[in-house]
């Protein structure tokens, strides 16, 4: 975007952009991914102050990255396995969603399913405190004419990920 540039504010998620996928940006659509590699990074822990390592998957189609919540992450190890090294190359449909974060509704980013899967899984999340998540996810079909996440011109390009350590990855990012 150039100095002066006018654009229409579409989405609240765009008049904020950063290095993370929201769930504004989907517009309402499902939108399928390529996972390009997933990392653990220490990042400030905002509940509880100082810092935290989280999953962040990195994704093909866009330099945008999700951080990992417990959620999301259960979903993808329920589809593509307990090794993050293995769900490379695996395409994710994304949809926006409400969900409860404490006692507030939110909009979120859930998993609805993949192409890469043949038939539908569901599966039962714990979390502490709260009662156990039911989620079904299912084959999402080949994805040809879907929308794209929308460029936000001013996001940084992420950051030279670290390198991973092959033989401590395993298991991480649970």
């Amino acid at each position: 975007m150039t100095i002066g540039q006018v654009k229409e504010a579409d989405c609240f998620d765009r008049l904020y952009p950063g290095r993370f996928l929201k769930a504004g940006l989907l517009m309402d659509k499902a939108v399928t991914l390529t996972i390009d590699k997933v990392f653990i990074e220490t990042m400030p822990d905002e509940k509880n102050g100082g810092e935290r390592d989280r999953g962040i998957v990195a994704f093909k189609e866009t330099p945008m990255q999700l951080a990992l919540n417990r959620t999301n992450g259960e979903c993808l190890k329920a589809m593509f396995g307990k090794k993050p090294k293995q769900w490379t190359g695996k395409k994710v449909t994304f949809v926006p969603e409400m969900a409860k974060f404490g006692k507030d509704d939110v909009d979120a980013i859930r998993i609805k399913g993949s192409p890469d899967i043949t038939q539908s899984i569901t599966i039962e999340i714990k979390m502490p405190k709260r009662k156990p998540q039911v989620r079904t996810l299912v084959p999402t079909g080949k994805t040809q004419n879907q929308p794209a996440v929308p460029k936000v011109d001013s996001v940084p390009p992420p950051q030279d990920t670290p390198q991973v350590n092959e033989e401590n990855n395993e298991g991480n990012a649970q």
